[in-house]
């Protein structure tokens, strides 16, 4: 998967900027402020329908104007045809989505032609934020990995926002078991695929851990979102007063976690900062090389602020990986020498005052 062409209009600090990327490594430099995350930020809000650094969207928009586009030409497979992707946000509007010029498609959509991993200086959140990011971490490889998992996501959250409803209105305990019924078998089936994703993720995972962290040993495993004990019905059925009270599902695999530790403690306790960008970093690149084993596929890198996130050593382990993976890559920096290990075909961009010059 390659972007062969880049288009930002009004985004950040960037009133109207086309590149044409390199289908390997692209270095974006510049002075801090110049606008290099904001480059990367647009090709993550093209990809995911948000800004990975967590801004509203409304900050997004260039101060004087009332919207912002992204257009990307995009090469899903060698000797396909680009499909040309598009988002539009203006203000007090629901974001705008544009497939090969057809409006109104969801956000699944979109991120079924465009897929992202992103390192960036918060991304240590991963392992240390609550569960919502991990289980986001999860979905995102088995959302490329099984087909019927986008349809099974859907069902789930139409039936969760309806019981939710019912359980808003104290409707009576009658109405809830049909939806009881169908939340527990979707919920059974998304986390299956999610464990069988973790289980072909692990050796991938281990490899290149062993290569950022190599005197620790780590373990991943999935918490369903419900006590162990009990099937997802039960979790459901038997706490319906529970959820009466609350006013929300409390069980479900909308609440599943992936628990990572370290010598059988949470990771996020006994890991330095340093070490903890480490093992983010290889979490997301396993996900990458696992998807190009798997499905001859590749995802695109997002890196921001390489210096910030790794040392040097470090830098030439996370080069080596995404040479071997063939990716497409973005990296920003403040210089435009990051690495020997980078290959002299790489594209250079350099940025000043949100303008972008090649």
């Amino acid at each position: 998967m390659k972007i062969n062409r880049l288009l930002i209009s009004n985004f950040r600090n960037i009133s109207l900027s086309e590149i044409k990327p390199d289908p390997g490594f692209n270095i974006i430099y510049g002075a801090n402020g110049s606008g290099k995350t904001s480059v990367l930020e647009a090709i993550s809000y093209l990809a995911l329908g948000r800004s990975f650094r967590g801004f509203n969207y409304n900050y997004l928009i260039k101060r004087g104007f009332n919207a912002f586009e992204i257009f990307a030409s995009i090469l899903e497979h060698k000797d396909e045809p680009e499909v040309q992707l598009g988002v539009k946000r203006q203000k007090g509007q629901d974001l705008e989505i544009l497939i090969n010029a057809d409006k109104g498609k969801r956000l699944l959509d979109l991120i079924s032609h465009i897929c992202v991993q992103i390192i960036h200086p918060q991304g240590v959140e991963l392992v240390t934020a609550g569960p919502d990011l991990r289980r986001s971490y999860l979905d995102w490889g088995v959302f490329y990995q099984y087909s019927d998992f986008k349809k099974l996501y859907y069902d789930y959250r139409k039936a969760l926002i309806q019981r939710n409803r019912l359980l808003k209105i104290q409707a009576p305990k009658a109405q809830f078991l049909p939806w009881d019924k169908l939340l527990a078998e979707l919920s059974f089936k998304i986390n299956s695929l999610r464990e069988d994703y973790l289980q072909a993720l692990l050796p991938e995972l281990n490899r290149v851990l062993k290569d950022f962290l190599p005197s620790l040993e780590f373990s991943f495993s999935l918490n369903l979102g419900y006590p162990k004990d009990l099937d997802p019905f039960s979790a459901l059925h038997d706490f319906l007063d529970r959820d009466l009270t609350l006013g929300f599902t409390y069980s479900g695999c909308h609440r599943a976690d992936l628990k990572i530790k370290t010598s059988g403690v949470l990771s996020s306790s006994i890991l330095s900062r340093g070490q903890l960008k480490l093992l983010v970093c290889a979490m997301r690149l396993s996900q990458g090389t696992l998807l190009r084993k798997n499905n001859n596929s590749s995802c695109i890198f997002l890196i921001d602020d390489l210096n910030s996130e790794l040392d040097v050593k470090s830098q030439e382990v996370l080069m080596n990986e995404l040479v071997e993976c063939e990716s497409q890559v973005f990296i920003t920096n403040i210089q435009d020498k990051i690495s020997n290990t980078i290959p002299a075909s790489s594209k250079l961009f350099k940025i000043d005052d949100g303008v972008i010059y090649s």
